[in-house]
């Protein structure tokens, strides 16, 4: 094995992925290796090395797999493109980071002044946590969901109303009421109303959140969303 090749252990253990990743690459025809040793063994290349990098790129941009090939099979493709666009990502997520700062900040500053913080002010921070590691919001969405999260969290009355409609539907839900059920249609409208207000019923935003969701399930549990209850909303929300 030359110095300019790599095994598919030792490529592994180089780029962090796992062996089985690196062979799901391979038998979807995303990432083959250019040579084989005399054994039958795999060899990557330099080549290969750098569309691996494209294929980690592409993902943390928060491209599927499926879209990953096609973007790569297409003969206008920009390596150099595909750079800029990671750049402009991480100058993103390096601004939301410094804002996410402050606010930890703002926290920290209570508690050395021996105030207390509410529990809504933790849950914001959490969330500006989870977005801003997520590659499926873009650096506007996040900005608007941290503004509407920070809003919400000042206004207690429309705080308690969103929870109090969240409990509605888990009751509805646990009751075997059907999405297209009168009582849950009435709350479906007041929820989407809601949404409309708060400026989160953007198909785009929710795009991006579906995503979201759909990789980091728990980060539902914050909001007391399972699976269950969001695909029972989710259901309601298209019969409205």
């Amino acid at each position: 094995m030359s110095e300019r090749s790599w095994t598919i252990g030792r490529l592994a253990k180089k780029t962090g992925l796992t062996v089985r990743a690196l062979h799901h690459y391979d038998r979807i025809g995303l990432l083959s290796p250019s040579q084989y040793t005399e054994g039958g063994h795999r060899l990557y290349s330099v080549d290969d090395l750098m569309k691996l990098q494209q294929i980690v790129s592409l993902k943390q941009l928060g491209f599927r797999l499926k879209e990953i090939k096609a973007i790569l099979h297409d003969p206008g493709f920009d390596p150099a493109e595909l750079l800029r666009l990671q750049l402009s990502r991480l100058d993103g997520q390096i601004r939301t980071m410094l804002e996410l700062r402050d606010r930890l900040r703002g926290l920290y500053d209570h508690f050395r002044g021996g105030k207390a913080a509410d529990g809504e002010q933790f849950l914001t921070v959490m969330r500006m946590m989870n977005l801003a590691r997520s590659p499926y919001f873009t650096e506007g969405q996040i900005r608007k969901l941290r503004e509407r999260y920070i809003a919400a969290g000042h206004d207690g009355d429309r705080q308690a109303g969103i929870r109090r409609m969240l409990d509605g539907f888990r009751s509805l839900l646990e009751a075997g009421k059907a999405p297209d059920d009168p009582d849950v249609q009435a709350l479906a409208r007041r929820w989407k109303r809601e949404m409309e207000e708060l400026a989160l019923a953007d198909p785009g935003l929710v795009r991006s959140a579906e995503r979201h969701y759909r990789e980091n399930p728990d980060d539902g549990l914050t909001f007391g969303v399972d699976k269950d209850l969001y695909l029972f909303m989710k259901k309601a929300l298209a019969r409205t």
